[in-house]
């Protein structure tokens, strides 16, 4: 089952890797962009988006970690909690 998982996983990456090839090459187009302090360049429009594709992902990354390790913390928190609890009740049970 985790093959299988490992392998559609890999399938889609292809997929999502061999669309983003095409949209670069049919999309030649060349945007001007204007940064507040900075002068005014032309980009290809899918350089521009796959930029902002990869930043998103980065940060998407970097919020699912941090939200998996505060996770972590709680959860050494509870069985820490939960094993004192136990000693307690079994302190009464005796």
């Amino acid at each position: 089952m985790k093959l299988l998982k490992n392998f559609l996983v890999l399938l889609l990456i292809l997929a999502v890797f061999g669309y983003g090839i095409l949209f670069a090459l049919y999309n030649e187009q060349k945007i001007s962009i204007d940064f507040l302090f900075l002068d005014a360049f032309l980009v290809p429009f899918s350089l521009w988006s796959g930029c902002l594709i990869i930043i998103g992902v980065m940060l998407g990354l970097v919020v699912a970690s941090v939200s998996k390790m505060l996770l972590g913390v709680e959860n050494k928190r509870l069985k820490k909690e939960l094993k004192q609890t136990r000693a307690k009740l079994e302190k009464l049970n005796h």
